[in-house]
């Protein structure tokens, strides 16, 4: 009955995981990390796993921002190093392998980086619960197997996932570097599988992986150390060169080397490199004696197990909600503090402020007592300014054009231009301009003004009622036709004028269309052929051809 309420349970888990919103993603992290897998990881089957990794795998494909990932990262791959007992984190870590392993080709360019960071965190803590355990023999065995069969040598041997065996042999000893020293009885049971890779595996890519990112480190890890030694000097504690250094100068690869090519189930393909290694080993560890340098054997030191913390990352933590409610208190006690004070400043700047005012009134009451005292013609000599412009703006609105007077000087000028033999056209009279201060004053008696300018003031109405305000000018917008009479002095204009552009949008009726001929197309004179020519103009030499036979006959 446990076992179906924790695989009940764990399927209602993936559901969550796998969600679009990601607060139930996170909510249902936090509920598996904390609460279901220490409860009831023993009653969970492989199949139940693999499950609950298809839920986590899509929840950190979901995973967005560079914090969060590195933080989810640390918090699933905490499980294996805080499992209960080994074969609980070894069924952890084996459900985590098969899952990436079958889901490798489908992983994009964009994601990849994510999940190399995945794989990291996941051996450097399954490193952590082998030294928690103080690198025993039948736990490291366990966990190196899981390794061995899903990720460097797996069943299928499919080869869109190899991808993952070739990040963690570029990865292993670097994730294994927190741990180090460790005993060399602990260190042959880590290399095993890759020691396997050089005998059976058939992919050189994965050979030259292995051959370079593990052991041929060694190679120049020990070589600098027995540099450093052969100098007397001590070597940096807790360095590359004392934790890699002591393996490769005291494991005895050449040896191992030696009897992996001589096996005849080795790959024939891997002898060289297997060969070439054991030769490069030989020469340091015949250095090593000719030198005579001692070198005490690396012994496990103990690795403590560190604590996951949950870094808040704009998620809606349980956590950083609380976090965010302190701050948001603290905030509102400030600006209360800070309007009490800002409002003691702003009545002193009032009071500032008033002080000012009064004194420039009384400034401005002084100064202006001492020019009514002294600029008294002045005064006077303004006001006789003003009245002589406002007689004059009387004087230029006394004269008024009505239709009548209009129609009469129409005919004066028509006679005159009969008389004398001219054409007819219209009179123009100039008007003086009006000063800009009376254009307002002319407009309110224009409009007030009887028939007179009548179509002129429809127009100045349109004008300004309009929200668009179009500036032109009425001299060269408007029409004057013989057939009707002469319009008012302030829109004659031309003959030869048409209205165009804004006095269109304004209603004016356009004036007469001339007709112009239409251009004729001048046509290019045919290019004749070259046959053409010269059978209608022989040359010069043919010519001469002909003359000579006449004369001839």
């Amino acid at each position: 009955m446990a076992a179906a309420a924790a695989s009940a349970e764990a399927a209602a888990i993936t559901r969550r995981l796998a969600s679009c919103n990601t607060s139930a993603r996170e909510r249902a992290v936090r509920h598996l990390l904390s609460e279901f897998l220490p409860s009831s990881a023993a009653d969970l089957s492989a199949t139940d796993l693999l499950k609950l990794w298809k839920g986590l795998f899509f929840c950190f494909w979901h995973a967005d921002k560079p914090l969060y990932q590195s933080d989810l990262a640390s918090r699933l791959a905490a499980a294996v190093s805080t499992a209960p007992s080994p074969a609980a984190a070894a069924a952890f870590l084996s459900a985590y392998l098969t899952t990436i392993c079958r889901e490798w080709p489908h992983i994009d360019v964009h994601r990849l980086d994510k999940f190399y960071l995945l794989n990291r965190r996941f051996l450097n803590h399954a490193f952590l619960f082998i030294g928690a355990r103080s690198f025993a023999p039948d736990v490291t065995a366990q966990i190196v197997a899981v390794l061995s069969e899903k990720a460097l040598l797996p069943e299928a041997d499919n080869a869109t996932s190899r991808g993952l065996g070739y990040h963690v042999a570029d990865a292993f000893l670097d994730e294994l570097m927190p741990v180090l020293p460790i005993s060399l009885q602990s260190m042959v049971l880590l290399l095993d599988p890759f020691f396997n890779v050089l005998e059976k595996s058939t992919d050189r890519v994965l050979v030259s992986k292995v051959r370079s990112s593990l052991f041929e480190r060694f190679l120049e890890s020990g070589a600098q150390l027995l540099e450093i030694m052969k100098k007397g000097e001590a070597a940096e504690k807790g360095g590359v060169e004392e934790k890699l250094g002591k393996v490769g100068l005291l494991f005895g690869f050449s040896k191992r080397f030696l009897d992996i090519g001589a096996k005849a189930e080795t790959v024939q393909g891997n002898r060289k490199t297997l060969f070439g290694l054991r030769d490069a080993f030989v020469k340091l560890e015949k250095g090593l004696e000719l030198s005579g340098i001692e070198i005490s054997a690396p012994e496990f030191e103990g690795a403590e197990v560190p604590i996951i913390t949950v870094v808040e990352n704009g998620m809606d933590l349980d956590e950083a909600k609380v976090e965010k409610k302190k701050k948001k208190k603290a905030k509102k006690a400030a600006l209360v503090e800070g309007e009490e004070a800002a409002k003691v400043l702003k009545q002193e700047k009032k009071v500032k402020k008033d002080k000012n005012k009064k004194e420039k009134k009384e400034k401005k009451k002084k100064k202006d007592k001492v020019e009514v005292v002294d600029g008294g013609d002045g005064s006077e000599r303004s006001t006789d300014a003003s009245a002589e412009d406002q007689q004059m703006g009387d004087a230029s609105d006394a004269i008024t054009f009505d239709e009548v007077v209009m129609s009469n000087l129409q005919k004066q000028f028509e006679k005159a231009a009969e008389e004398a033999g001219m054409p007819v056209t219209p009179a123009t009279v100039k008007v003086a301009k009006k000063r800009k201060r009376s254009k307002s004053a002319d407009r309110s008696s224009a409009v007030s003004g009887g028939n007179a300018g009548s179509e002129g003031n429809a127009l100045a109405q349109e004008g300004d009622k309009s929200g668009k305000r179009v500036r032109f000018s009425m001299k060269s917008n408007l029409v004057w036709k013989p057939q009707t009479p002469l319009p008012p002095q302030c829109l004659r204009l031309p003959p030869s004028a048409t209205p165009r552009g804004s006095a269109l949008k304004i209603g004016v009726q356009p004036g007469p269309i001339r007709e112009s001929s239409t251009p004729v197309k001048k046509t290019k004179p045919k290019v004749k052929s070259a046959k053409k020519m010269l059978k209608k103009s022989p040359s010069s030499a043919v010519k001469r051809l002909r003359k000579l036979q006449n004369f001839s006959a």
